[in-house]
């Protein structure tokens, strides 16, 4: 299966790495990457039902000591979105307005 990341997708993730660098140590942000790299490769593999459902067709993971929540969709047989990496530590209401 195909996994992309949306353009909201890569921006979320860039944001909240630079804001992690701030107050967390370098091996932190590795043990996150490496955790963003394992769910991918789950989906890649087809483990997608595994994952918590957070609307009708949007499923999460947590991940990065449990701070970031990665939002992802099935768009086809063949292709998941990567649509959102959200902190947690912020608004939860925000999470809507940016999964328009």
């Amino acid at each position: 299966m195909q996994v992309e990341f949306s353009r909201i997708a890569k921006k979320s993730l860039r944001e909240n790495i630079e804001f992690l660098e701030k107050i967390w140590p370098q091996r932190e942000i590795v043990h996150l990457l490496l955790d963003i790299k394992k769910v991918t490769n789950e989906l890649e593999a087809g483990k997608y039902k595994q994952y918590q459902k957070s609307q009708s067709k949007t499923r999460s993971a947590l991940i990065g000591k449990k701070h970031i929540r990665m939002f992802f969709r099935k768009e086809d047989e063949n292709s998941i979105k990567i649509l959102l990496f959200f902190d947690l530590r912020q608004n939860p209401k925000k999470i809507l307005d940016l999964l328009k």
